[in-house]
């Protein structure tokens, strides 16, 4: 395992394993026409930026899409605030059926699930080309006692083909979708993160 992917598991060990969210908000471009486009369906929320966890120890983690690992993997961080930014708007879905059902419960478990790929390249000056293996962190399982809700850098389209590692987030609350399952099952590695436990 390279020191980038366990100081990767460490902080989410260390900031989300153990603690409960007590409120949830997406940041979501603002169209200017007063809808809101989040809940794709019954079982689907699609995200154009983030999703922000308040905590019950009051810190805010932002959930986002990011070029830590290769763009667009599943990034974070701590927020000291929550605020609106130019073309951008907070909404609060805590009171979706939803997030109903996990809010305020303890996340016991995450798996991360890692999609695998090798980018060629070249060098047309030295007529060389070469392999770069990537790996990146597409899907977060997050499961709150008994229940359990999917993250996923992952664009449903309406009109066209649907986008693997987008600069989007989608969110699966149901554990027998169909897509979230073949997202999962195309996954190429995962590591699980339990309280005080690393394993594969």
């Amino acid at each position: 395992m390279i020191d980038k992917e366990q100081k990767y598991y460490n902080r989410i060990l260390s900031k989300l394993i153990g603690r409960s969210i007590v409120g949830v908000f997406y940041e979501e471009l603002d169209y200017q026409n007063n809808l809101e486009y989040w809940e794709f369906s019954k079982d689907i929320h699609s995200v154009d930026l983030s999703i922000i966890f308040r905590l019950d120890n009051n810190d805010l983690i932002q959930i986002k899409w990011d070029a830590e690992f290769y763009s667009y993997g599943i990034g974070f961080e701590n927020l000291s605030q929550i605020e609106d930014k130019d073309l951008t708007k907070i909404i609060s879905p805590k009171e979706n059926n939803n997030w109903k059902k996990v809010l305020n419960k303890k996340i016991t478990e995450i798996v991360i699930y890692w999609d695998n790929c090798i980018e060629n390249s070249s060098n047309q000056e030295k007529n060389k080309s070469h392999k770069k293996f990537i790996q990146i962190p597409s899907i977060w399982e997050m499961e709150f006692q008994e229940q359990k809700i999917w993250i996923s850098t992952y664009e449903i389209k309406e009109e066209s083909d649907n986008i693997s590692w987008a600069d989007h987030l989608t969110i699966f609350f149901n554990n027998k979708n169909e897509l979230k399952n073949e997202l999962v099952g195309g996954a190429s590695t995962q590591q699980r993160l339990i309280a005080n436990k690393r394993h594969r």
